[in-house]
């Protein structure tokens, strides 16, 4: 509920094709946030909203992390994540280098807030998935949690 309208809405990451990740073909804006309009149906805000993602999305945590009220979000990716920050009005703004969560060139899957250690503040947790070269992608080998995985 991005708008705090007590309607769930609705943030949809999606891929894109390996010639995307070879920089064969341009890159895409492919997730999308869809408002609730209260009637069984929803409206594209992403656009207006400031969260079109970048990179292959493979998850969306949605929590407030800055304890303002307002439900953030943080997108993990094949390559750099991004946290977007709510600002109240219907727009997000992208505060991942200042908040330090990019991830580097890496592969995360997906992502969870809790309090790990009981402050009172969320901390976020980021798992990695796999050593994945978009150059080769033929995965006739790859790392998996440090062990090698044969394809």
């Amino acid at each position: 509920d991005y708008d705090n309208d007590g309607w769930m809405d609705l943030y949809l990451v999606n891929g894109a094709t390996l010639a995307n990740l070879q920089g064969k073909e341009p890159q895409r804006t492919t997730n999308h946030l869809y408002r609730n309009n209260h009637d069984g149906t929803f409206m594209d805000v992403t656009a207006k909203a400031g969260v079109p993602g970048r990179g292959w999305g493979f998850g969306c945590v949605a929590a407030d992390y800055d304890n303002d009220g307002y439900t953030d979000l943080f997108v993990t990716n094949f390559g750099p994540n991004i946290l977007y920050r709510n600002r109240g009005d219907g727009t997000f703004v992208d505060v991942t280098e200042r908040a330090g969560v990019g991830g580097g060139n890496l592969w995360h899957a997906g992502a969870a807030f809790g309090d790990y250690d009981r402050d009172g503040n969320l901390d976020l947790f980021v798992p990695g998935y796999l050593d994945f070269n978009a150059a080769d992608p033929e995965l006739k080998t790859c790392d998996y949690r440090g062990l090698m995985v044969h394809a």
